[in-house]
């Protein structure tokens, strides 16, 4: 029995023998069933994809309110489905393109529980259209006077206090430094009279 057929049976099962297939899209996996209760309301049950438990399942005043819900709920699948086509495509080009990092750049990276620390990494070398060098920056912090264990901080561009790491470089840019799923970004700086300016973030150490 091949796997569409047992999915088949098992929602015609919770679906129940009185129902009636009304609606079938073998493309994205989509089946409504229909069934009418004796006051006359109409009952669809609705799925997608692979999976057996229902998207919907509902009772209706009448065959034009469900039609109605089926109608949009349908509209809603074919359009998860472009997007997401779409944002495929998306990624295989940057994926050809590769990623604009470059040597000196500065990445910045949040993390914490009850707490918001951050960590910078300097690029110091490129590897191709997927790999980078970086190295752990210093950082220059300031306490506010009002609020204690909160303050701001940037990092110190060249101050480096950890050794090269050789990292993947994500289609949208990002860099893992950590593997508990700790990603640093590129961090957009200003240039004043030559200099290159950093926006302070703002950190807590609460714990």
């Amino acid at each position: 029995m091949t796997d569409r057929r047992a999915i088949h049976l098992k929602r015609t099962s919770f679906a129940g023998i009185k129902s009636t297939l009304v609606f079938q899209d073998d493309a994205l996996g989509l089946q409504v069933f229909r069934s009418e209760a004796k006051t006359g309301r109409v009952v669809e049950i609705a799925f997608s994809g692979m999976r057996c438990k229902p998207d919907y399942n509902f009772s209706f005043g009448s065959h034009q309110q469900a039609e109605i819900h089926r109608t949009k709920w349908i509209e809603g699948k074919h359009a998860a489905k472009t997007a997401k086509s779409v944002r495929q495509t998306e990624r295989q080009e940057r994926l050809r393109e590769g990623h604009t990092l470059v040597v000196g750049d500065v990445l910045s990276a949040s993390w914490g529980y009850d707490q918001t620390n951050y960590e910078y990494f300097q690029v110091t070398r490129v590897f191709g259209l997927r790999s980078v060098e970086i190295r752990e920056l210093a950082k220059e912090a300031q306490e506010h006077t009002s609020q204690a264990m909160a303050g701001v901080c940037v990092p110190m561009k060249g101050r480096f206090i950890g050794e090269p790491m050789v990292k993947r470089v994500d289609t949208d840019g990002r860099v893992k430094v950590h593997s508990w799923g700790v990603w640093a970004s590129k961090k957009e700086t200003t240039t004043v009279v030559g200099v290159e300016i950093f926006k302070p973030d703002s950190y807590t150490d609460y714990a």
